[in-house]
């Protein structure tokens, strides 16, 4: 910083100021020009995209078979052409796209002979007025590597001598291959002139605002510093010794005003020294017995000051020692009397407070003694107590985890008394079948024996007539001899049916009394049942309500165990806090003992004496 002294101030500020806003100015608009370059190639983007859209919509409404897949955020994700025309006859799908873009739009197809893209439509005009239909991408150009390959390119290209921001999107057959290029371009001179307007306006602005700025800091740097220059002059007057100059610029409240103050008092002090110069020259002529008496009165004084502060000082080292008791009874001369008495006052004061600090801090020194050995005692009940609400809280824990595994096995027991409950009445149901059946069985029983005395009656009938026919063919003789035997066989078929319906009849009685057994064992099987149901349902609602039971003990112990838990941790935040609280008796104890020595270090009226300081300090250092 030497090399500015070189300068003058008001020069030196506003050169340097104006430096620092022009490094300010140039930063700030060179990032405010990055900002509108960033927000340019944005707006490009944006552009190039919105006119792809737009020339891909009306592709796809124009030309069949055509699809335009999206992406999420809406831009032309893929298109997916069966065949590009070969000849566009009518060009106002792709002027439509011009209108409604106001930028430049084309449609190449590929040429599998040549190898390259053609345009088929496009707006872009040549400079005699003509379509550029029928011109070649060019397979030099940056643009080729990229969309044989399948992939978007974006960029910045030269059309026909004009550059443009252009997006060329490939056009794919259903099979997938690459088989022309959907363009959109933005001229790159309406974004470039644009640009080129706003950074002209920020240089501009900028310009403007450092030349209004310079002559505003020239302006305020020669308001607020021209005072020194004065100043400056007025203080080299002073040195020089010229006390006859005017201070200026005293009223003022700031550092200038300050440093005129200073220059004022300055002066001020000279033009005493001036007068004390003269009137040590006046005193320098006053006679020798004039100038005797003013020494020895000043002897006098020296003497009188010598043995005050002699004895004051002897009373302030005692003190120092911490001996109150020290009083300076000697009365002092009339100019020093003052003091000794304010001296005494002042120790008198002292020692009575002290006295009474003294007292209060045994009482705080035997207080703090017994909070101390009290807040441990209640640490270590609390510390016991949180220990047994912790043991209480895991048996708690252990009780309802038992008691609502009791209650789920409750649960189950009811669920399987009511399953047995309902497994007895379907017993019941089919008891009542059995019993059903069994009386439709002594029924046909019955019906069955009608029909054996019916069999019985006919082979009795049956025997009657074979019995006949014998006699009639006995009576016939030879002739009936065939008849004879006929008549035997069906007699003694007869007599087998009459056997068997005996038989049959007797098996039909013994069934019918085995029936009517059975009924008899159905319906006491029956009876039982009932009764077994009905136990079965009385045992159902005991377990209901053991379940019921297990269910509120189980919600009762949760709520007890919940409200322990709670007690185990406010016991543990207390114990916490019991254990802070003795920590700060044991240092507010110490702190008490630390005041008590602290305080014994004086000597006071009625009390004994005291270790001395440096032994205390000793004591300290010591503890």
């Amino acid at each position: 910083m030497n090399i500015f002294s070189r300068f003058k101030l008001v020069p030196t500020v506003t050169a340097s100021t104006t430096a620092i806003l022009l490094i300010a100015l140039v930063t700030v608009s060179w990032a405010i020009s990055a900002n509108i370059s960033d927000r340019i190639a944005q707006q490009a983007i944006a552009s190039q995209n919105t006119s792809l859209r737009t020339a891909a919509t009306i592709v796809e409404r124009d030309v069949a078979g055509t699809k335009v897949a999206w992406s999420k955020d809406g831009n032309v994700e893929r298109i997916v052409m069966d065949a590009i025309p070969t000849e566009f006859t009518d060009h106002s799908m792709i002027d439509t796209v011009g209108r409604m873009t106001g930028q430049t739009a084309t449609i190449f197809a590929w040429d599998a002979e040549s190898k390259d893209f053609w345009r088929k439509t496009t707006n872009i005009i040549k400079p005699d007025g003509s379509r550029a239909v029928g011109t070649q991408l060019g397979q030099a150009g940056a643009v080729y590597p990229v969309v044989t390959k399948g992939e978007t390119y974006r960029g910045e290209a030269v059309i026909l001598g004009t550059p443009y921001y252009t997006i060329y999107q490939p056009i794919f057959s259903p099979a997938g291959e690459s088989i022309g290029i959907l363009y959109a371009g933005v001229r790159s001179a309406e974004i470039n002139a644009l640009a080129d307007e706003m950074f002209w306006t920020i240089g501009i602005a900028a310009a403007l605002v450092l030349v209004v700025a310079t002559g505003l800091m020239a302006w305020l740097a020669r308001s607020i510093l021209s005072p020194i220059p004065a100043l400056t002059q007025v203080s080299s007057a002073l040195a020089s010794g010229d006390l006859s100059v005017d201070v200026p610029f005293t009223d003022r409240r700031n550092e200038i005003g300050g440093l005129a103050k200073s220059l004022a008092v300055l002066k001020d002090e000279a033009l005493q020294k001036q007068q004390l110069e003269a009137e040590a020259a006046r005193q320098a002529g006053l006679s020798d017995r004039e100038r005797g008496q003013r020494e020895a009165a000043k002897a006098e004084y020296d003497r009188q000051f010598d043995i005050t502060v002699e004895e004051l000082g002897a009373s302030l080292s005692k003190l120092s020692d911490g001996d109150l008791t020290v009083r300076l009874n000697r009365p002092f001369a009339d100019k020093f009397e003052k003091l000794r008495l304010d001296f005494n006052d002042a120790v008198e004061k002292l020692s009575a407070t002290l006295t009474d600090v003294r007292a209060e801090s045994e009482e705080f020194q035997n207080g703090s003694s017994e909070m101390r050995s009290a807040t441990s005692d209640l640490a270590r009940r609390t510390e016991h107590q949180a220990a047994a609400l912790e043991e209480t809280a895991a048996a708690l824990d252990e009780i309802t985890a038992t008691v609502s595994h009791s209650s789920k096995r409750a649960d189950e027991a009811t669920e399987m008394a009511s399953r047995a409950q309902q497994s007895t009445v379907n017993s019941r149901k089919v008891v009542s079948d059995a019993v059903n059946a069994m009386s439709r069985i002594e029924s046909a029983s019955s019906e069955i024996s009608k029909i054996i005395n019916v069999i019985d009656e006919i082979a009795f009938q049956t025997n009657l007539l074979a019995l006949n026919a014998g006699v009639e063919a006995a009576r016939a003789g030879e002739a009936g001899r065939g008849f004879a035997v006929v008549a035997q066989e069906v007699r003694e078929l007869a007599g087998r049916s009459a056997n068997a319906a005996k038989d049959i009849k007797l098996l039909i009685t013994k069934s019918g009394e085995e029936v009517s057994d059975g009924v008899k064992l159905v319906n006491a099987t029956g009876e039982a049942l009932t009764g077994i149901s009905e136990q079965v349902a009385s045992i159902n609602g005991h377990i209901s309500s053991i379940a019921t039971a297990a269910r509120e003990q189980t919600s009762g112990l949760s709520g007890i165990n919940a409200a322990v838990n709670q007690m185990d941790q406010v016991t543990q935040q207390n114990a916490a806090m019991v254990e802070e609280a003795t920590a700060v008796m044991h240092r507010l104890a110490e702190s008490s003992t630390r005041l008590t020595g602290l305080i014994g270090q004086f000597v006071v009226s009625g009390h004994g004496g005291a270790p001395a300081a440096h032994d205390y300090r000793q004591m300290r250092k010591a503890s």
